[in-house]
């Protein structure tokens, strides 16, 4: 590595520049800028409780669309950080935001090894100032560090195919895993991975020696994959298989939620144009339809003339049988979905412009170069790194603070009146702190906090949420407010 860097000072110095740039976007102002709703405060809810109580979890959170359960892999990934940072929700943020930047790193990394310095660098460069790469590595969310997962998968395989490394076999099989288990589109990689694994065993059909590696290291890869994804099943033996038949009525139903004839979709172009919208325009719908086709010829230009086709080959396979799977998904697809394949587009824009930078001609390197510089002039212009804090994890923190105040240390029951959120949050705080909070919903005690983030329409007497509504009838004695956020305290009627 020492003779690497004196063989490559500059190129050192500049990657070191783009990881510290990725650093600061990603952890300035976390604890403020990170997302902290119903969904975070479940997961440190059951991560802590694995931490503290030693609570082993089988199955992770459930999906928005077919209430399919997904892996625990997230929740053990969460455990060190939260217990580093002392049950703070924030630490496991960190370790969100930390393997964004290692993503970075490996974007670099293959780059260079697939295409050359220049577009090892581009694609790092833009990576590490993407603002949808930045909002999803600064929030502790199942989802938010699949590019990492997918990206090991594909340069596994990739090392597998070409120059018969074999040991990546079980790599990726555990990758593939953890992909999984951040979100259930990770299983569009399969057709890419089943490819290049078939073509692998192809090229060593007649070489029995290392046809047996071969076969041994894939029976070790499914072995472990099975071992990984083992929590699920043992959930499915207890639950009468719940999450298998909610694939196969996720598959069987496809009024709502699949297309399988891809003839008659049509949301392929619709989503060219979110993912260069979102991940390369920095959201702003300008000039799409111009840089779609762009890219496109561009594409189509270095595949022709540069020697970096096989390189492409598994990029583009990679982009192209994302792109078409996720255009049969019939119900939106937001942003995030596209997180197995965030690194291949900023892998294809760093293998464009580094070739055209790298040709002859003082035009064409200035016209490349002025690209390059506009794109990450829109990433930073537009970057969420410096926006205003949305606070959500000081202000649930204060809101559980104020009620136990008043709560007098007795006893008191919780509600929670949103559009868009539940109480889980709250929860994890008030229990944190040792708060007299009745654990168990049914159980009435002599007075009732709601918290209300719906502003002055909301009305707790009377509201029809259940955990108000079982309280029974009562009126309000107390009234807070914090920011947006109104708490009441309603004791029953005497």
């Amino acid at each position: 590595m020492i003779n690497w860097i004196k063989k490559n000072k500059l190129e050192f110095s500049l990657l070191l520049i783009i990881l510290a740039v990725a650093l600061f976007l990603r952890l300035y102002k976390i604890s403020g800028f990170m997302t902290f709703l119903g969904d975070e405060g479940r997961d440190v809810r059951i991560v802590r409780d694995l931490i503290t109580k030693g609570n082993l979890v089988f199955i992770g959170p459930m999906t928005s669309i077919g209430n399919m359960y997904l892996g625990p892999l997230y929740y053990y990934m969460m455990a060190p950080a939260l217990f580093l940072s002392g049950l703070n929700p924030v630490g496991p943020a960190i370790m969100v935001a930390l393997l964004g930047v290692v993503t970075v790193w490996f974007t670099w990394f293959v780059g260079r090894n697939w295409f050359g310095r220049a577009a090892g660098l581009i694609g790092a460069l833009l990576f590490a100032t993407s603002p949808v790469a930045i909002v999803y590595s600064r929030s502790s969310w199942n989802p938010n560090p699949m590019p990492f997962f997918a990206l090991l998968c594909i340069w596994g395989i990739y090392e597998v195919w070409q120059k018969k490394k074999y040991f990546w076999l079980p790599i990726i099989g555990m990758s593939f895993a953890f992909a999984l288990q951040m979100h259930y589109l990770g299983l569009l990689l399969s057709p890419v991975l089943g490819i290049f694994w078939l073509l692998s065993l192809l090229q060593i059909k007649k070489d029995k020696v290392k046809k047996q590696i071969f076969i041994r290291k894939t029976f070790l890869a499914i072995l472990l994959f099975l071992i990984l994804m083992s929590p699920l099943a043992l959930f499915d033996l207890k639950h009468q298989g719940m999450n298998l038949k909610a694939f196969e009525a996720f598959f069987s139903d496809r009024q709502t939620t699949i297309n399988l004839n891809p003839a008659r979709s049509d949301r392929f172009l619709p989503l060219i144009s979110t993912t260069v919208t979102d991940l390369i325009m920095a959201n702003q719908s300008i000039l799409i339809t111009i840089v779609s086709v762009l890219v496109f010829l561009l594409s189509i230009l270095v595949f022709v003339k540069s020697k970096w086709r096989t390189s492409l080959k598994m990029l583009f396979s990679w982009i192209g049988v994302a792109l078409l799977g996720l255009s049969l998904y019939k119900q939106h697809v937001y942003i995030h979905y596209l997180g197995f394949i965030y690194p291949a587009i900023y892998l294809l824009l760093g293998a464009l412009l580094g070739f055209v930078i790298t040709r002859k001609g003082f035009i064409i390197k200035l016209l490349a170069a002025i690209s390059l510089v506009l794109l990450v002039f829109l990433n930073l212009k537009y970057s969420p790194t410096f926006g205003n804090p949305n606070n959500q994890l000081r202000r649930t923190e204060q809101v559980a603070d104020l009620i136990i105040k008043q709560s007098n240390g007795q006893p008191f029951n919780l509600g929670l009146i949103a559009k868009q959120n539940y109480d889980e949050s709250y929860r994890y705080f008030l229990e944190n702190k040792h708060s007299a909070l009745e654990p168990d919903e049914n159980k009435i005690t002599n007075q009732l906090f709601v918290i209300c983030e719906d502003g002055d329409s909301c009305q707790p007497e009377g509201n029809s949420q259940y955990q108000i509504a079982i309280f029974g009838m009562a009126h309000v004695v107390n009234e807070w407010q914090i920011d947006y956020i109104k708490i009441y305290r309603l004791v029953h009627f005497k």
